[in-house]
């Protein structure tokens, strides 16, 4: 196998090489290239201490944040190059980090302390492919395998179940049967993983092309992860298949049933994931039935452009999941919709207080204090959405002044 690498990751393994270090690149750019996809990134590994790394290296900028676990950052025409040392890892005493590391020589003892298969594979441009586990062969099956023992995998790092998950969402790879009884026999380890990571691996998850299996085959892996049970989660499962790759849509699809509104701000308050997602959230799952019973009008007021689109595709969801015999009509009915709204924003139709015809300038001129003004602008508003009334200035002045309190 003869693997490309970019010019800055050849230019750190030639300088490692001539120093007389043998060094490969490494972990998951291996699996996309043995796969045919384009990796992300690339990680490098070498027989070399970080201490000689450093020498090799020297002269050039470097990030020593890892270097205690053997870790070098080195930036090559500009691009950071993560080098790591090759090393054993010492006993796992808290789920997820080891006690201590140390640094070895070998290659192979370096690849059968990683979690899968398909990530244990090394590439040396000298040496060529380096696969001491049969990562390759589980490529081209298609499937995700723990390197030696499951159990012993996830008791050293629970957060690999989550990653497991994940690989399989992502690359469509059915997880080997002793990993999956592994995975189901040890999903509470996931209470000693921050939420932090657990919110990390998740959003992978969900963002994957094949999330709805996983979320199927392992609902009770998903809702320990979540500490979110009692969800229909078949149901779930089929929705989150239909949505497109929108985080807030997939969460949403996700946790629309019971108490929507509540359920999403517990589980993602907990996961500690960004106000903005949890706002777009909760206003999804709160609002799911003006997909069904809003005008388009109502719904850009009421969840503006972007969030009144990702109604519609959450709505849609639903549907194709509820019910599948009635598959074309929810079509028929969310192009419908889109083209509603999209025929108000190029007409730059008024669902905003912004675009109304009059302002809190106007308002105050005619006597209007402190909240007033907003309740007053919502009020006309409300009714220039609904078409009670047109966004005429002229028209809502004298609203207004019939509204004024006395």
């Amino acid at each position: 196998m003869r693997m490309e690498l970019p010019g800055p990751v050849m230019e750190a393994i030639n300088r490692l090489e001539k120093a007389g270090y043998a060094a490969y690149a490494v972990g998951g750019c291996v699996r996309d290239r043995v796969l045919g996809m384009q990796p992300h990134d690339y990680d490098v590994c070498t027989a070399a201490s970080p201490e000689q790394m450093k020498q090799v290296f020297a002269g050039e900028r470097l990030i020593e944040t890892g270097i205690r676990h053997g870790t070098l950052t080195v930036l090559l025409a500009g691009e950071p190059i993560e080098i790591t040392a090759f090393r054993v890892d010492g006993a796992y005493q808290d789920g997820r980090h080891p006690s201590s590391v140390r640094f070895t020589k070998r290659v192979e003892d370096d690849l059968s302390r990683r979690d899968f298969t398909v990530n244990a594979m090394a590439y040396s441009p000298v040496r060529g492919l380096v696969d001491p586990f049969g990562g390759r062969a589980d490529c081209e099956k298609g499937v995700i395998r723990c390197v030696g023992e499951a159990q012993k995998r996830f008791d050293e790092d629970a957060l690999r179940i989550l990653r497991a998950l994940r690989f399989s969402a992502r690359l469509n790879f059915p997880i080997e049967e002793s990993t999956a009884a592994a995975i189901h026999a040890q999903k509470e380890n996931l209470r000693r993983i921050s939420r932090e990571r657990v919110a990390a691996e998740m959003n992978g998850l969900l963002l994957g092309d094949h999330a709805g299996r996983l979320i199927g085959e392992f609902s009770d892996v998903i809702g320990e992860a979540l500490a979110c049970g009692g969800l229909p989660w078949p149901l779930a499962a089929e929705r989150v298949d239909h949505c497109p790759k929108d985080l807030a849509v997939r969460w949403a699809a996700l946790l629309l049933d019971g108490d929507a509104p509540e359920t999403a701000d517990t589980v993602l308050g907990s996961l500690k994931q960004p106000t903005a997602l949890l706002h777009d959230v909760r206003a999804l799952t709160m609002h799911r039935e003006m997909a069904e019973q809003g005008t388009a009008r109502e719904m850009l007021m009421t969840l503006g452009k972007e969030n009144a689109g990702r109604l519609l595709a959450l709505a849609l969801a639903d549907r194709l999941a509820r019910c599948p015999d009635q598959a074309a009509q929810a079509r028929r009915k969310e192009a419908q919709a889109r083209a509603d709204m999209q025929r108000l924003l190029e007409e730059d139709a008024c669902f905003t207080i912004r675009q109304l015809a009059v302002n809190g300038h106007d308002l105050t001129a005619l006597g209007f204090h402190g909240k007033q003004v907003g309740d007053t602008l919502e009020t006309l508003l409300l009714q220039v959405v609904r078409e009670e009334i047109p966004n005429d200035r002229d028209t809502l002045l004298r609203l207004a002044k019939e509204m004024k309190p006395q």
